[in-house]
């Protein structure tokens, strides 16, 4: 009949959703392969596609182009880190120094354990265009309110309308992505262990401003 909807069936018992979300996981791999091993500026769709085992009329299914592919790709990569740090990142409210070491371990190895991971968070997702900046800028700010957020548990509501609080989680995001982008490069005579040691010690030069800052706040709280 002319007109009439196109009947799509399960196919051996896998429906049409469950299919291309396969199709779409499939993408994401060969993405994270293809990128790390060709750059995102020398690869192109078909190589993705090869990669993938899939025609381009799949990649069409699942993205718009190569850029959207990029960011779906950053987003799932930061999920699973944000995802793999929150545990030990809870541990703020109690145990401050714990919450540091632990969370930055956890960050670091979903990160390095496959360095392809960071090589496109940090590398292959910068300077793409001016879209893909602001979502970069974007995931910047995410993980400043995850270290607001853990601040806030050790030390206080007070540190949600804190800017010194926000320069400060900016400044050890950029310390931490810079040391990252060196470990990825080759550039640092440190394996993952210490790697991670030395991003929570720049971490941890941060609570003693932290400190003081919450007994001045008390301080002035009580001179009132």
């Amino acid at each position: 009949m002319s007109g009439a909807p196109e009947l799509v069936r399960p196919w051996r018992g896998v429906s049409p959703e469950q299919r291309i979300a396969e199709r779409r996981e499939r993408l994401l791999e060969a993405a994270l392969e293809v990128f790390s091993a060709r750059t995102f500026r020398g690869s192109k769709v078909r190589d993705i596609c090869s990669e993938a085992g899939l025609t381009e009329r799949y990649f069409y299914e699942s993205f718009r182009n190569k850029e959207a592919l990029l960011g779906a790709l950053a987003d799932r990569i930061v999920t699973d880190f944000v995802a793999a740090a929150a545990p030990s990142i809870a541990l703020a409210a109690t145990d401050i120094d714990a919450a540091i070491h632990d969370g930055v371990r956890d960050f670091v190895a979903s990160l390095t354990d496959d360095p392809r991971r960071a090589r496109i968070l940090f590398i292959e997702s910068v300077g793409v265009s001016a879209a893909a900046e602001t979502k970069r800028r974007a995931v910047i700010a995410s993980l400043v309110e995850v270290v607001r957020g853990a601040t806030e548990q050790a030390f206080g509501a007070w540190v949600r309308d804190s800017v010194e609080v926000e320069l400060i989680a900016r400044s050890l995001i950029g310390a931490a992505s810079e040391l990252l982008v060196a470990y990825v490069r080759e550039e640092l005579p440190l394996d993952q262990d210490e790697l991670a040691l030395n991003i929570s010690r720049l971490f941890q030069r941060g609570r003693p401003i932290l400190v003081a800052m919450a007994a001045e706040r008390s301080k002035n709280q009580a001179g009132s």
